[in-house]
């Protein structure tokens, strides 16, 4: 049989619902399927990317969990198989691998973002420890890791490059302090970390000691690999080490809680609008014969065909084992055209979501909302003004529309007027 049919068999013979997730993941390690490119023992085969790749179909098609996801997996353990001793491996590598433990990044600081050599939390041999002092930034994960996967100096009197220590330390100690940094959105996806006199021993140092520039780039370059990665179809993620609280629940709660947000039409994980929505969109709202919208959704059509051709360069580099510079290009391309997306998208349906908004803000509760579509209608007739002036069509556009919103503003002023009136006190 080959992989698929041998890793379904398996699947067969070892899920079951009413089993915890701590279990499942330590079955999947056991098996050597978890990271089957990790050595055996670790919760790996030995096996070759490709081969590995091949075993997450197979799970994604059996629709079960899949192994742990995060920092630790896709760019810790490789570090650590890659630079760190025998004890080191067996201490930190398994439990990633039995999804125990999770990890995060403390390589950023608030004056060490691109130029990450010029760091400065420092690192003081104090016996058979290190004493630790600095901050960090943009960390994800912080605040649900056991360990961090530390930057720090531990020699200020030679090259920057050349003073850097790599080592592992204990999230959970009392001289580190995690502060999540809360998002416009509500979200805290990374943290701010502050160490005070954090204790790190010295068997905790990866590579030698003022060589961590050099460990540090394996680590950068698993990074990049992983973020060229997607997962393979129908396989399920769940979020690893204790402190998420989802390592002692039955996987069956698991799986009914992912499919049930799966299909939850309030959530959505899209950075930006596809291409072919794109065209579609100004299709559907009659911007498809305008020349300049047609030349913006055309460059906007060829950006995203070379972001997902970068995707794919990456993964094909991920899978022989070799990680470019491509994974950075994407991340770095994600963010530009998620910011192109969302100006063309509202360019595009503008005086649309201002009428929604108009319509919608009839209640008393919503009434400002009335007045900021106001302006915004008035924003775009200008707007349409100052570019079609010379356009006839153009301006029988604008003044239907401008009809269409006067209408729309009556019916809004006559519902609020009759419909959300405030009843009078009794006896008035």
């Amino acid at each position: 049989m080959g992989i698929a049919e041998d890793v379904a068999a398996w699947v067969a013979s070892n899920w079951d619902l009413d089993m915890t997730l701590r279990q499942w993941w330590a079955r999947l390690s056991a098996a050597g399927l978890a990271f089957p490119t990790w050595p055996e023992g670790l919760g790996g085969r030995g096996w070759r990317p490709s081969q590995a790749r091949e075993v997450l179909v197979a799970l994604g098609g059996a629709g079960v969990i899949g192994p742990p996801a995060g920092n630790a997996p896709n760019m810790g353990a490789p570090t650590l198989l890659a630079h760190g001793t025998p004890e080191q491996k067996e201490r930190f590598v398994r439990p990633v691998a039995d999804g125990t433990e999770a990890w995060c990044q403390l390589f950023s600081e608030p004056g060490a973002g691109s130029d990450l050599a010029g760091l400065r939390t420092r690192a003081e041999r104090d016996g058979d420890e290190y004493v630790v002092n600095g901050q960090k930034v943009w960390n994800s994960r912080a605040e649900s890791s056991e360990w961090g996967m530390l930057l720090a100096r531990t020699n200020p009197d030679v090259p920057k490059h050349a003073g850097i220590t790599w080592m592992m330390v204990d999230m959970r100690q009392p001289g580190v302090v995690v502060r999540p940094l809360v998002q416009m959105n509500g979200g805290a996806e990374f943290c701010e970390v502050f160490l005070t006199d954090a204790r790190v021993p010295v068997q905790n140092v990866v590579g030698d000691v003022g060589d961590g520039w050099n460990v540090a780039r394996t680590t950068l370059a698993h990074e990049r690999g992983s973020i060229g990665q997607q997962q393979p179809r129908g396989l399920l993620t769940a979020l690893a080490g204790s402190m998420p609280g989802h390592l002692d629940r039955t996987v069956r709660d698991l799986v009914e809680t992912a499919r049930r947000l799966a299909t939850d039409p309030n959530r959505r994980s899209d950075v930006m609008v596809g291409s072919k929505s794109m065209i579609r969109l100004a299709k559907d709202v009659g911007k498809a014969a305008d020349l300049e919208v047609r030349q913006r959704v055309a460059d906007y059509w060829i950006r995203s065909e070379v972001h997902r051709l970068t995707g794919l360069r990456s993964r094909d580099n991920a899978k022989g084992g070799k990680p470019g510079p491509e994974a950075s290009i994407l991340k770095l391309s994600t963010a530009a055209l998620a910011h192109l997306s969302r100006d063309l998208s509202l360019s595009i349906a503008w005086a649309l979501f201002a009428l929604l908004l108009l319509v919608f803000g009839t209640s008393r509760k919503l009434g400002a909302l009335r007045w900021v579509s106001l302006f915004l209608l008035l924003a775009t007739i200008g707007k349409v003004f100052l570019l079609d002036l010379e356009d006839l069509a153009g301006l029988y556009r604008v003044g239907s529309f401008l009809g269409l919103a006067l209408s729309l503003l009556v019916v809004s002023l006559l519902y609020q007027r009759f419909v959300f009136r405030k009843p009078r006190p009794e006896g008035s």
